[in-house]
């Protein structure tokens, strides 16, 4: 009997080891989640926006169409006929864009777009970079995996097409956008993704246009962004991080003035 009990811990170990190995089967990693910051896809492949997003995008449309400008007030009213809804999500959408930083709520005029200065261009690109930096630090581990150097060379061609017609300033800007966020899918990072995005980065960029002279700057956009792309593809992610802190560092000159004498 005492033989018999001794060899009982035994017989049992092989059940445990099969639970562990059930446990480690389970922990594989699965498909990569859709960034935060993509828009939902509906079955019929088209893109399914939020009242925010809609919102959002509206504004920006008025903006191209030079109806709107920062500082100007936003007529919850005209948003809402535009959109065919009632006024009250209008106000609850601006409500939250207000939260986001590109509306201010004020007592007397009620939501105004919120108005940059250029200082204010230059604080958001400090901000920025960090975080994009974290994105391609990412992503430079998984460049050559599938497709993404395809990928990342496609989002490199978008901007050199982009920079070839410079008066669509909100265009360049907006592929130099696309390729960090193809980054940030490559690198698996959607709270990156995620907080470039809540930035109100398309806001920015119709800002930029103005402040930035592309016919003379943009060249320089496009080799830096051409080092990033060799840098990725290398996969070396110090110089990928490098590059884009001297790229932001350079964005940040053009836009602050030299000091007065």
């Amino acid at each position: 009997m005492s033989k018999s009990k001794a060899e009982d811990p035994k017989a049992k170990a092989p059940a445990r080891r099969k639970a562990v190995s059930k446990t480690s089967r389970a922990a594989e990693p699965k498909v990569p989640v859709r960034p935060f910051g993509a828009s939902k896809v509906t079955a019929g492949g088209e893109l399914k926006m939020s009242l925010v997003e809609r919102v959002y995008q509206t504004l920006m449309a008025a903006m191209d169409r030079g109806e709107l400008a920062p500082g100007s007030r936003i007529i919850a009213a005209e948003v809402a006929q535009q959109l065919d809804l009632s006024r009250a999500p209008v106000r609850e959408a601006l409500a939250v864009l207000a939260g986001q930083g590109l509306v201010e709520l004020l007592p007397d005029r009620g939501a105004v777009l919120r108005p940059m200065e250029q200082h204010d261009l230059a604080e958001m690109y400090e901000v920025l970079a960090p975080i994009a930096a974290l994105g391609l630090k990412a992503a430079a581990g998984r460049a050559q995996d599938g497709d993404n150097p395809a990928l990342i060379r496609a989002a490199m061609a978008a901007i050199r097409e982009a920079a070839a017609n410079p008066g669509e300033g909100v265009a360049f800007f907006q592929a130099l956008n696309n390729f960090h966020y193809v980054a940030n899918a490559i690198a698996q990072k959607p709270y990156v993704d995620f907080v470039m995005r809540m930035m109100q980065i398309e806001y920015w960029n119709r800002l930029l246009v103005a402040a930035i002279d592309l016919d003379r700057h943009a060249p320089q956009y496009v080799t830096n962004y051409q080092r990033l792309t060799d840098a990725l593809l290398e996969s070396d992610s110090r110089s990928a991080e490098a590059v884009i802190l001297h790229h932001v560092d350079w964005c940040v000159r053009l836009l602050t003035p030299p000091a007065s004498e």
